[in-house]
């Protein structure tokens, strides 16, 4: 895995949570560990353009008009009561770390580490298995292709393979591609690769 980033001087953050006593602790807080800090607006105005993590009081709005999408900023909760609705609403949110009221200073940075960097972590391991999914998926296709090369030209699994590669080649497309259409035009008529390949 990653190094974590330790260093978040020039790191921008976002408040969402009512003036007052926490907010002010916050605030100055951040700005001591060289983060540029911004006050999210009620009415979703005024949002800055880069966003590096936000904190959301989660005993007022329960983060329900954020102007950004599900999981694309890392999310630190602000807890003051620990009631179950107000929980839910952290839940919810799908935060990468919590920050307890009354807010002190000496759980801020923990706050804003595991916040960046879990949120980091959570999206690679997304990443991944968006891949490994299509990767899975581009691999049924060529099988049911090969399999559909195979039957209507009475070769071998690895002949089929080969005649699909060289077409794909021809075409200048992927293997996953060319089996893709192949398997769209599975009709009697449907093109096949070069019925003469492996045989000259």
């Amino acid at each position: 895995m990653t190094r974590p980033l330790q260093n978040f001087r020039g790191c921008h953050a976002v408040i969402a949570h009512p003036a007052d006593q926490n907010r002010l602790v916050l605030e100055t807080t951040l700005i001591k560990l060289g983060l540029a800090v911004a006050v999210l607006d009620p009415q979703g105005e005024n949002v800055p353009g880069t966003i590096d993590v936000a904190f959301i009081d989660v005993d007022e709005s329960g983060g329900a008009h954020l102007p950004w999408a599900e999981g694309e900023v890392p999310l630190v909760a602000m807890i003051g009561h620990e009631s179950p609705s107000r929980l839910q609403r952290a839940f919810e949110l799908q935060p990468s770390a919590f920050l307890l009221k009354p807010v002190r200073p000496s759980g801020v940075y923990t706050a804003i580490f595991f916040a960046i960097n879990g949120h980091a972590r959570d999206r690679q391991v997304a990443r991944t298995m968006a891949s490994l999914e299509a990767r899975h998926r581009s691999r049924r296709i060529v099988t049911k292709a090969v399999l559909l090369v195979m039957q209507r030209h009475g070769v071998d699994d690895d002949e089929a393979y080969r005649q699909l590669r060289k077409e794909s080649m021809r075409l200048r497309i992927t293997v996953e591609d060319l089996s893709s259409r192949l398997l769209d035009q599975a009709g009697p008529s449907a093109p096949l690769p070069d019925r003469k390949a492996g045989h000259g």
